[in-house]
C-alpha cells in the first residue's frame, strides 16, 4: 500500500477508507525468514486521514494467517492473527522534533507513504515467539532413539563419586607446584 502525500491531502475532511487484500509473503520471507515460514493474504481495513499540521494518521486492522515453525519439531503451524495498527506520520524532520521521544511518530520519505514495511513490522512484533503443532503441546515430553526429554523435577543429579574420579585424572595435567600457588 503506497500513497503519494498529494493524493492524501484531499482526505482532510473525510478519511480515506481502506479495505484491501495484501500479499506481503515475499517481503516477509525475505526479511523475517528466521521468525516465519510464510505469510498468507492479509485483509487490511480502516482509515487513513490527513490531519492538521501535515500529519497523516493511519488506523488499520490487519487480519491474516502467519505460518510459523513449531518450537518442538519445526513443522509449519498456521497462526491466525488480528493486529491493530495505529501510527502517525509527518512530512519533515522539524515536525518530527515537536513530538515527545516516547511517542511513535514516523517520517515520510520521498513524499510517499509506504505502508507495506510498517504493516509487516506490526504483524511480526505481535507474533508469539513459540507455537506448537496440533499434535504437540508445551507440556508433552519428547523422546527418541536412546534419549528422552525430562523436566527439571525429574532430573537426577549424577553421583559425585564419578565426577571426582574424572577430575582426579586431570591432576596429572596440573601438578601441584608451590611456586605457582605463591603467584596467586
Amino acid at each position: 500500500m503506497k500513497y503519494l502525500v498529494q493524493q492524501l491531502q484531499k482526505y482532510q475532511q473525510q478519511p480515506l477508507v481502506v479495505d484491501e487484500q495484501l500479499d506481503l509473503s515475499a517481503a516477509a520471507k525475505e526479511n523475517f525468514s528466521d521468525r516465519l515460514l510464510d505469510l498468507k493474504a492479509i485483509h487490511a481495513t480502516g482509515e487513513i486521514s490527513y490531519e492538521k499540521g501535515d500529519q497523516i494518521k493511519v488506523d488499520l486492522l490487519l487480519v491474516g494467517i502467519a505460518v510459523l515453525p513449531s518450537a518442538r519439531s519445526a513443522k509449519a503451524v498456521d497462526y491466525p492473527f488480528k493486529v491493530q495498527m495505529n501510527e502517525l506520520y509527518v512530512q519533515d524532520e522539524t515536525s518530527l522534533k515537536a513530538f515527545d521521544q516516547t511517542e511513535q511518530v514516523f517520517l515520510i520519505e520521498k513524499n510517499q507513504l509506504d505502508l507495506d514495511a510498517a504493516i509487516l513490522e506490526n504483524i511480526i512484533t505481535n507474533l508469539p515467539m513459540t507455537v506448537y503443532a496440533a499434535d504437540e503441546s508445551a507440556e508433552q515430553p519428547l523422546s527418541g532413539g536412546g534419549w528422552q526429554l525430562i523436566s527439571e523435577e525429574d532430573y537426577v543429579e549424577p553421583e559425585s563419586h564419578t565426577a571426582q574420579q574424572e577430575n582426579q585424572s586431570l591432576g596429572d595435567f596440573f601438578p601441584d607446584n608451590s611456586d605457582n600457588n605463591k603467584d596467586r
